[in-house]
């Protein structure tokens, strides 16, 4: 008995350490990752301003490129290391890494010799769309072939839950380039230097990552299996292009029909936005791993259906915040120049919310055995962003693109919510949500009325107004989270 009751005991402590140290690792994957975002959320006022709006604008044109051709450039090797890697017996899995990791430095060796071989072609096709110097020109390639390398490298640090590293890698890359950009700019150097100052934190990068990589698994050449890359990995890179064209496409395009002052406003206002997707990680990366596992548990639809409202409740809350300390961001940190993004930063925060709740409420998808669902209709979304940003930033410029960005997050929680509600019939408390709704849209009515007639102003008054309506908010959600987090613990409903 006593033997027994030790084994039990071993058990369970084995069980809590690994339950601890898999709360080590989330951890250090999300500081990482956010931290790096917070680096850069800071840099955009001093860019913004030591380089002009002009340049702040053709920098973020270059970056929305960069974007688009990494992921094509990244040939999906990502997901196919997740796949092969998950299926494989354990003796395959290095053999399989090594192979994709070579054919990661392989593609990335082409891409930059063709690149440099056809600069006087793709040189002059990419000045239409934005203006750029051949030293410009090889960082922008040499920056998109390293991206290649490092989500493969990157991806195996996470496979091997050597989340610590990663979050050195992160961390490091995200500091020398904040440093580098800061003593470029106080000296007079411009764009150019940015881009180099991304290259080098990024070289710096990928070579102690190719080092850790070919020390545990060796890095393979074979051209069959770089053949095999090139023949499964187009279905991720048309997902991952469906996905650019919801959010990244448009800025290029933009760039083509709108003056700089306008896109550097639309690219503030995309930041200030992305501040509220930031503001919801913790929450996400807590629930995701859990709802899937609590639709099982007593009662689970209505505490999983619970767990998805209070998700959504926090998006409105945080975007609302946003949007009512925005006059305050801008009006101090930026130039009078980018006084639009603030009336474009409300549709990109709806847009945002209703995206967020299409990740939410679309728990039915992946409880059916057919995972091609989600494929189908954020592939779906992205067609419709790459038929509609052309037409609608044609006929009324960012406006266009805003419409465009709601409608489609609009359609695409529809779909969520149709098929989703299909597969399984998740109970999800609605009277929360518009409760929730209620409070949001009285908030911003009641800040309009005592905070915003004096916000251009930034006096005492309004900040007064906008720390008054904060608190309030602030005690309106500890009330609502209260309330669902009964719902989602509660085995009873």
């Amino acid at each position: 008995m006593q033997i027994q009751w030790f084994k039990k005991f071993d058990l369970a402590l084995f069980s809590k350490q690994k339950q601890a140290s898999a709360l080590a690792q989330q951890g250090y994957y999300a500081v990482g990752l956010m931290l790096t975002k917070v680096i850069s959320l800071f840099l955009l006022p001093y860019l913004a301003k030591q380089l002009g709006l002009v340049e702040f604008a053709r920098l973020e044109t270059l970056l929305a490129i960069i974007n688009g051709a990494t992921i094509v450039v990244g040939l999906g090797m990502v997901n196919l290391l997740y796949r092969k890697v998950g299926q494989s017996a354990l003796h395959e899995k290095k053999q399989i890494t090594a192979a994709i990791a070579g054919n990661a430095v392989s593609v990335a060796l082409l891409v930059l010799a063709f690149c440099l071989i056809s600069t006087p072609i793709i040189l002059p096709l990419l000045n239409s769309l934005v203006s750029l110097s051949i030293i410009e020109f090889w960082f922008c390639s040499a920056l998109i072939c390293i991206e290649g390398i490092l989500g493969v490298s990157l991806a195996w640090l996470r496979m091997q839950d050597k989340a610590k590293l990663f979050f050195q890698m992160m961390v490091t890359r995200g500091v020398l380039y904040a440093l580098f950009v800061s003593l470029g700019l106080a000296i007079g150097l411009g764009l150019t230097w940015v881009l180099f100052a991304s290259l080098f934190a990024a070289l710096y990068q990928v070579i102690h990552l190719i080092i850790i990589q070919y020390r545990d698994t060796r890095i393979s050449f074979s051209w069959h299996s770089l053949y095999q890359t090139f023949l499964y990995g187009w279905p991720f890179v048309i997902s991952g292009l469906a996905m650019y064209a919801t959010q990244g496409m448009e800025v290029v395009i933009l760039a083509q029909n709108v003056s700089p002052e306008s896109l550097a406003s639309y690219v503030i206002a995309v930041k200030l936005f992305l501040i509220a997707a930031l503001l919801n990680q913790p929450f996400l990366l807590w629930w995701y791993p859990k709802r899937m596992g609590l639709i099982a548990e007593k009662n689970g639809l209505s505490r999983a259906g619970a767990g998805a409202t209070l998700g959504v409740l926090l998006a409105m809350i945080s975007s609302t915040l946003i949007w009512l300390w925005s006059p305050w961001v801008i009006g101090l940190l930026f130039a009078d120049g980018v006084a639009p993004a603030l009336s474009y930063l409300p549709w990109l925060l709806i847009a945002g919310v209703l995206k967020q709740w299409g990740a939410l409420f679309n728990l039915g998808c992946f409880s059916s055995e057919n995972s091609r669902t989600q494929m189908y209709i954020e592939v779906s979304t992205g067609v419709f962003c790459l038929i509609g940003f052309p037409i609608a930033i044609e006929l009324a410029q960012v406006h266009g693109a805003l419409a465009v960005f709601v409608m489609s997050q609009a359609i695409r929680l529809l779909a969520y919510w149709l098929i989703s509600q299909h597969y399984l019939s998740v109970v999800y408390p609605v009277h929360e949500l518009v409760k929730g709704i209620v409070l949001c849209v009285s908030l911003i009515f009641l800040a309009s009325l005592f905070s915003r007639a004096y916000v251009y102003q930034l006096d005492f008054t309004s900040f007064s107004a906008c720390i008054g309506i904060t608190l309030l908010m602030i005690a309106a959600l500890a009330y609502k989270l209260q309330q669902v987090g009964r719902k989602i613990h509660a085995t009873d409903l």
